[in-house]
């Protein structure tokens, strides 16, 4: 599997089996372990030092409980953190937790006796609180979703750094009445009203963050998709009990310092433990709905009906909204299972693409909820599972297409053909036929002045020669439009070399002298006059470069110019048309045009 600047791309082995593990990834691997094992060991020691601390303080108010609680937030933040970093390296929700986990930690120094232990788990212990937030707000992709959720973080980390550490230089804490404190090293000078100001200030503006974080967590639950809320449900209600009781403990605290409001802030320790296991749970649920791959590979090995493999997917996958769409060979299109043109939906548009490999040839893409981008591994397997069965119905669906496309080809070719008789009709009706009418009356009238007036008869003969002239100039025109004598007498260079010296810019030509069959001749020629038509009309193109050789029993086609590109097969009947009748002979027609890069029109035609 592999990211592209488009959507994820999972390569199915031609065995249609989930692939391996690369080898070459195995001291990657064994690093990465390594590495989690060492912030294990110092998570577990660090832990185990900050218990300590708390227990044989004399400054804490329920000692064993406190250390409880840092032992379980620590553990349970940690441990999620390392098999969230473990199995998603690319996603920053491992890191987070993490991070979390070990600020916990410092929190635990304010129980130190030491001045330096002190005054750095005042500084830092609520450090963990904005960490917890980012981790919040950023679940499940690691990233900040709206400039909301980033205000709230900005605000939520200057309210814990700057915040307290302002207040700190008011506050000396060896003058707190029953608290045998040591000396804060940030003090600077002792006003107990600054002080207080600041503290609340602090509070208030906790309790405005935290209602801020549920809010948001609240609208995201509300907008979220059947599978993401799936995802998001276990962290987003933990989450939210946390943040929730720890508005209530700011409240509390702020009214009356009580041991209700000490008990409040304890259970909303306890909530902030419970959020990394709420995240173990969905991602261990994400592990089971990997079962399903095998019911998967069970049911697609019966007979799978036209249309059904879509639902074993979104079966698979846990999501009933999965749409499947399959590239046509050699093209750029996407249809459905009926062979209806399908287009992907953009990375805006609120639904993820993951695009399907088969021996090097992109055949499918299955558009699904991008809640399942924070489970790549089930969409690899599933899609793994599904590669013969993707391909055979990606078969049946190119055949309906062009079977479609035969029809609408075939409705056009009829249509050209009536427009092209009633132009033929028109343009002899306007022209050769009228002067062949008007030379009729000509000779009837000369015929009667024969004798009365030889002069006056000569001179209407002599005007109905010139007319005669006119009309087979006429007649000669119309018989090039339909067929150029040039292209049956001497091949498609003569012709088009001839084509290339009345055109109105400057045209390469490299045709072999070779003729090749009549109808591919035909179907060249007129090709080359459209693209040559276009290029002069529509381009600003400066030059264009025509090209015709034999290669392997099919005559390949290239008119290339270096105009201001943007031509589109689907749109406008010229190159529709042109298509159409190079398709007639078993052909094929492929149009390259970036915009500002020009413009290459490709054919093959049968010539064997």
């Amino acid at each position: 599997m592999r990211w592209s600047g488009e959507g994820v791309v999972v390569v199915i082995p031609a065995t249609a089996e989930p692939p391996g593990r690369i080898a070459g990834g195995r001291s990657a691997d064994r690093g990465r372990r390594r590495w989690l094992w060492t912030v294990s060991v110092l998570a577990l020691v660090s832990a185990v030092g900050a218990a300590w601390l708390i227990v044989s303080s004399d400054r804490v108010d329920q000692p064993f409980v406190q250390a409880l609680v840092v032992l379980l937030g620590v553990a349970a933040f940690v441990a999620a953190g390392l098999v969230a970093w473990s199995t998603r390296p690319d996603n920053r929700m491992g890191p987070l937790m993490v991070l979390t986990g070990f600020l916990l930690l410092t929190g635990s120094l304010a129980a130190a006796d030491g001045p330096v232990a002190f005054t750095v788990g005042e500084a830092t212990a609520p450090l963990a609180d904005a960490v917890f937030v980012h981790l919040l707000l950023a679940f499940p992709q690691g990233r900040l979703h709206s400039g909301v959720e980033r205000a709230i973080v900005i605000a939520t980390y200057l309210t814990v750094t700057v915040g307290q550490w302002v207040m700190l230089l008011f506050m000396d804490y060896r003058d707190t009445p029953g608290c045998p404190c040591p000396r804060n090293l940030m003090f600077v000078v002792s006003d107990d009203a600054v002080h207080e100001l600041i503290m609340t200030t602090q509070r208030m503006v906790g309790v405005l963050l935290a209602v801020g974080v549920v809010l948001v967590l609240a609208q995201r639950w509300r907008t979220a998709s059947p599978p993401m809320r799936r995802s998001l449900a276990p962290v987003l209600l933990t989450g939210s009990i946390a943040a929730g009781l720890s508005a209530v403990a700011l409240v509390s605290s702020q009214v009356a310092d009580s041991p209700a409001s000490a008990l409040l802030g304890l259970a909303g320790g306890v909530a902030v433990a419970f959020v990394p296991l709420g995240f173990l749970v969905g991602l261990l649920r994400s592990r089971f709905a990997r079962i399903a791959v095998g019911d998967l590979v069970i049911e697609l090995g019966r007979t799978v009906a036209p249309g059904e493999l879509r639902g074993a997917l979104a079966r698979a996958l846990g999501d009933p909204s999965v749409e499947l769409a399959y590239r046509l060979p050699e093209s750029e299109a996407y249809v459905d299972v009926q062979g209806r043109r399908v287009v992907l939906p953009d990375e805006d548009a609120g639904r993820a693409v993951t695009f399907v490999e088969r021996e090097g040839r992109r055949i499918a893409a299955v558009v699904h909820d991008v809640s399942l981008r924070e489970n790549p591994a089930l969409v690899q397997a599933a899609c793994a599972a599904a590669g013969l069965a993707l391909e055979n119905e990606r078969l049946q669906a190119e055949l309906r297409a062009r079977l479609d496309d035969l029809r609408a080809s075939r409705a056009r070719v009829v249509q050209a053909g009536d427009t092209e008789r009633r132009r033929l009709e028109r343009n002899l009706h306007d022209g050769a036929q009228q002067r062949l009418v008007s030379v009729s009356f000509a000779l009837g009238l000369a015929e009667s002045k024969v004798l009365a007036d030889p002069a006056a008869a000569r001179e209407i003969l002599a005007a109905t020669r010139q007319e005669l002239s006119t009309s087979l100039e006429e007649l000669r025109e119309l018989a090039r439009g339909i067929h150029p004598a040039v292209l049956s007498s001497r091949g498609l260079g003569a012709a088009v070399r001839a084509l290339a010296m009345t055109a109105p810019l400057p045209v390469e030509v490299s045709i072999p002298p070779e003729r090749f069959p009549e109808p591919a001749e035909a179907a060249a020629y007129y090709l080359i006059t459209e693209a040559l038509a276009n290029a002069s009309k529509h381009a600003r193109a400066n030059a264009v470069w025509v090209s015709a050789a034999r290669e392997d029993h099919r005559m390949t086609v290239v008119i290339s110019d270096d105009g201001v590109g943007g031509a589109d097969l689907t749109q406008g009947s010229g190159l529709r048309g042109l298509a159409d009748r190079v398709e007639a002979l078993d052909g094929a027609l492929w149009v390259t045009s970036e915009p500002g890069r020009g413009t290459t029109i490709r054919a093959e035609l049968p010539c064997g």
